[in-house]
């Protein structure tokens, strides 16, 4: 067997193993939670908010206009991922499940917050909740979280 089957097959293994960690941690309160952090990752809160700071203008807005060209970069390479030329059978599929978005988006933010504003830790913690989140509603496999979650921590850094 060669190593990347060996190495595929490990992958696929920590992923079975960790998507039936957290199955065992769902429960009515914590997957509302989940389905509000979510949310809190979509794009369009994205929007609202930096249309908000820029409304406001003073420090919001130029934290605003420090952070839109990362998230918008973000956003970009997520989108262009789509597979345009293969159809799914589901009908409400997902295009952009590799890498997560949500994950992408959530750590480009809140590492560039983090740097503006300092309170890393709560920075942190907010961006990997969202991560997470998208784990345990079962819109994404742990890989697809962590490769979004690099990609949008290397662009906050550039």
């Amino acid at each position: 067997m060669s190593a990347l089957v060996k190495t595929m097959e490990n992958i696929v293994e920590i992923e079975r193993l960790s998507l039936r960690w957290v199955a065992r941690r769902r429960s009515p309160l914590v997957n509302w939670l989940m389905r509000g952090l979510t949310r809190a990752g979509d794009w369009q809160t994205w929007t609202v908010l930096i249309l908000a700071a820029l409304t406001v203008g003073g420090n919001f807005r130029e934290i605003a206009l420090q952070i839109t060209p990362r998230l918008l970069l973000t956003l970009g390479i997520c989108f262009t991922k789509a597979m345009q030329v293969f159809s799914s059978l589901l009908t409400d599929p997902d295009p952009y499940s590799f890498p997560s978005s949500h994950s992408a988006c959530a750590w480009v933010v809140c590492i560039s917050l983090a740097m503006i504003l300092g309170g890393w830790p709560t920075w942190i913690i907010y961006a990997a909740a969202i991560s997470y989140s998208r784990i345990h509603i079962g819109a994404h496999y742990p890989l697809d979280v962590l490769i979004g979650s690099c990609l949008g921590i290397v662009l906050a850094l550039l």
